[in-house]
């Protein structure tokens, strides 16, 4: 642990968010170099943490992108990947992952406004006729409901606000992760969860979980600012389903969005950082020449090739810049 990581643990929040800024500053004053790519999921109107930690408040937003815009080098991933630095100060990259409609609403207004480059990253979920990612609607139904559920056959009862197998004890999270991972187990979480929730119905929740539309793509791939690149198909962990499926998400994933927004789609983020590094060639090959991991790599540093890269995600687990720098230690 760095002298500057244990003064920081000792300080409290409040006065940590008081002092960020400067302390922050005080690094880069003091020579300490560093580039870094920033991983975003959602972007909300009040970042409320009550289904998960992913999405963080748009008022977060624009106040770490003023301050990364004032201290660091903003750069493109294209630019990041070819190390077209500023070598007086740290660079950053900023992506978004998962393609919610809360980044059309909120993010690109802010990076657009900044003038900041960034990535999104996007399924094809909107071609499989679906607009919920399965764990954004099972992190609201842990919230909405109690009743236990059954799925393809086995009941789950809700433990602690998760989900458990009645037979194995495993997570429906686990489950999915590990052993039940392609997209049919998901449409029929899905299908379980309906049967006690309508919330879909709600105006008020859908930028907790609703994906940009077709058209919402079309329209980010316009802007000057942001790039479109692929987040799979279905958001499965490709590294978890069978290597000839995985490359054929990949491909439809990237035949879609080249499609959609009639431009080369040559970046990849692996959906929960998950792949094989027989994948990550794979994909190289089918043109994807700018590959994502999520917070770490999976695999040792030395086997990745130069074509893929690691991120430093940011999560609502603190306040606005003490959130960038919990990402930065990381």
């Amino acid at each position: 642990m760095s002298f500057g990581t244990k003064v920081f643990s000792k300080i409290n929040r409040v006065a940590a968010e008081q002092i960020g800024q400067s302390f922050l500053s005080g690094l880069i004053a003091r020579g300490i170099k560093g580039n870094y790519i920033l991983m975003y999921h959602g972007i909300t109107a009040d970042g409320n943490t009550l289904f998960n930690k992913r999405h963080i408040s748009y008022q977060c937003l624009e106040k770490q992108i003023q301050f990364i815009k004032k201290h660091f080098s903003v750069i493109s991933l294209q630019d990041f990947f070819e190390e077209k630095f500023d070598n007086t100060r740290p660079n950053f990259a900023i992506t978004f992952d998962d393609g919610y409609v809360n980044n059309f609403i909120y993010a690109k207004p802010i990076l657009e406004k900044y003038k900041c480059p960034a990535s999104f990253f996007i399924t094809a979920l909107n071609e499989a006729g679906d607009n919920i990612l399965w764990g954004d609607m099972l992190n609201i139904a842990s919230v909405f409901t109690d009743e236990n559920l059954s799925i393809d056959g086995e009941k789950f009862e809700k433990k602690n606000s998760i989900y458990y197998s009645v037979e194995t004890g495993k997570s429906i999270y686990d489950l999915v992760r590990f052993e039940r991972t392609g997209y049919d187990y998901k449409v029929k979480i899905k299908e379980a969860l309906r049967q006690h929730l309508n919330f879909e119905n709600n105006p008020a929740l859908r930028e907790y979980w609703q994906l940009m539309s077709d058209k919402h793509i079309i329209e980010t791939s316009k802007s000057e600012y942001i790039k479109i690149g692929c987040h799979g198909y279905y958001h499965n962990n490709l590294g978890s389903i069978p290597h000839e499926q995985a490359v054929m998400e990949l491909a439809n994933g990237k035949k879609y969005l080249e499609g959609l927004i009639q431009k080369k789609v040559d970046q990849l983020a692996f959906p929960d950082g998950s792949y094989t590094l027989e994948l990550s060639e794979a994909a190289y090959n089918m043109g994807f020449s700018l590959q994502l991991a999520a917070d770490k790599f999976l695999f040792d540093k030395d086997d990745h090739e130069l074509h893929i890269k690691k991120r430093h995600g940011i999560y609502a687990v603190d306040s606005c810049l003490n959130q960038l720098f919990t990402a930065l230690k990381e």
